[in-house]
């Protein structure tokens, strides 16, 4: 997910990140006799849950449907100039995120801190605005809200309901801590409260106040706290997935299409070239995002609590589209390439370089419903709206743009959408989706507190482990 790029709620981001600071990582010991586990898919749940399973002893092999592994963490290189290189789904790993910073560092990666130089930009009601003390902005607040500014509206309205749900369930009991919220969507919850329209507007720019719920929002900024420090994988996001792989058995070009278990153990049937092929096990995690589940687990013997939340979770289907340019010309006027917008394509992000006179890449990354426009278009119409509304954000890219391309993760036939986001009522999902059911486990980031992140993913991984592990 994208991290929240405003200066005082960056600050605040960052001075809470002691909060959720987790201690040093559990230690697995294997306290149950050696099973045979399948792991369905191959992203970073499905990767680390078999690393951690096989280094106890346990007999494990990943099952991916595609040809590579990383499922939604994916790097992209061909398609741009030599040596440029973009991150298609994850991008940026937040100081608060030690589980994920352990297992890179744990691999043999070198963690990157993300450039925080230069300045951070809004463009509102059509005018761009730095995130800077006293910035005026193209809005009519009311009296209470008029001389608060940015920072002063994110203390009153968001931060103590945050300090609240951190101090009230999260990360161990999240649906709890959010359940207060679950009920609205972000522009109806900060409505209520008394925020005028606008004020609500400010605050929602880069999330939307309508397409997903206050939960979801609260829980996005919970998962982004320590935003200010942020890392990267030092030659790209991918290489996290590629180094679990090199030390899992995994199977490629193996999708899944069945998975039935009893009380003696697990078929998962897969559709392998020619004929289809049913293998055996003791247990069977499932790491498949929701939308691609479909049929998978009809004869499972799985609770309609279960199917209910597979069928229902809510998806956002980012589109990113890439903009690459002749330099960074960003960084010469002072800025970090970061935008937040109430233009339909949302934001615009930076490759992670930092040469102002080599080539750079900016991409256009909307989650909300401009995503499904992005989608009907063919690639060329994708990228001259991108670039159309990035020119009125940063007019000098006209003189700057080489070309560009789109990724679609709602098109992606074994994603079908870029990560959970929850809609009115549906953040009690998270223990529904995380739950087992018999011989059958569920990891993903859409199982995880930590939704929408890497973390997420890793996070799942650990508490399938323990709950085979016993």
């Amino acid at each position: 997910m994208p991290i929240p790029r405003h200066v005082t709620r960056r600050q605040f981001l960052a001075s809470a990140a002691a909060l959720s600071l987790a201690p040093q990582l559990e230690q697995f010991v294997r306290r149950a006799p050696p099973q045979h586990v399948l792991v369905v898919g191959g992203g970073l749940a499905g990767l680390c849950t078999a690393y951690e399973l096989q280094r106890l002893g346990h007999t494990v092999t990943v099952v991916e449907a595609t040809s590579r592994p990383g499922g939604r963490v994916r790097t992209m290189r061909d398609r741009l100039a030599p040596g440029l290189r973009v991150e298609a789904g994850a991008e940026q790993i937040p100081a608060a995120h030690t589980i994920t910073q352990h297992y890179a560092r744990e691999l043999g990666l070198t963690l990157l801190p993300s450039a925080t130089d230069g300045q951070s930009l809004y463009f509102v009601r059509g005018q761009r605005v730095l995130e800077t003390a006293g910035a005026t902005w193209p809005y009519t607040f009311n009296e209470d809200e008029r001389n608060l500014g940015l920072g002063g509206l994110w203390r009153k309205y968001i931060a103590p309901d945050i300090e609240r749900a951190a101090v009230s369930g999260f990360p161990d009991h999240t649906p709890q801590a959010l359940a207060p919220y679950d009920a609205h969507t972000l522009g109806s919850w900060l409505r209520e409260r008394g925020e005028s329209a606008d004020a609500a507007a400010l605050l929602a720019v880069g999330f939307g106040t309508d397409f997903s719920s206050a939960a979801a929002f609260l829980l996005h900024v919970l998962n982004s706290r320590g935003a200010g420090t942020a890392y990267s994988v030092d030659g790209g996001n991918d290489r996290l997935p590629a180094a679990f792989a090199q030390r899992v058995d995994i199977r490629y070009d193996h999708p899944v299409v069945a998975i039935r278990q009893d009380d003696r153990g697990v078929d998962v049937t897969v559709d392998r070239p020619g004929a289809r092929q049913v293998l055996h096990a003791d247990r069977v995690v499932c790491c498949l995002p929701c939308p691609v589940i479909g049929r998978i687990l009809d004869d499972a013997r799985v609770s309609d609590q279960k199917r209910q939340a597979i069928r229902e979770q809510n998806y956002s289907h980012t589109v990113k589209v890439f903009l690459q340019t002749r330099t960074r010309f960003w960084r010469r006027a002072g800025l970090n390439g970061f935008v937040e917008s109430d233009l339909p394509i949302e934001r615009l992000t930076p490759d992670p370089g930092t040469d102002v006179d080599a080539r750079g890449a900016l991409a256009a990354y909307p989650i909300g419903p401009f995503a499904s426009v992005l989608e009907r278009a063919d690639e060329r119409e994708r990228v001259a709206m991108a670039l159309e509304q990035a020119a009125q954000m940063l007019p000098d890219i006209r003189g700057e743009f080489e070309g560009g391309f789109a990724h679609c993760w709602g098109l992606e036939p074994w994603q079908g959408g870029a990560f959970a986001l929850h809609t009115p009522g549906q953040i009690r999902f998270l223990d529904v989706l995380a739950a087992a059911e018999g011989r059958i486990h569920f990891a993903g980031e859409h199982t995880s507190p930590w939704t929408g992140w890497m973390q997420g993913a890793l996070e799942s991984a650990r508490r399938v482990v323990r709950e085979i592990n016993g």
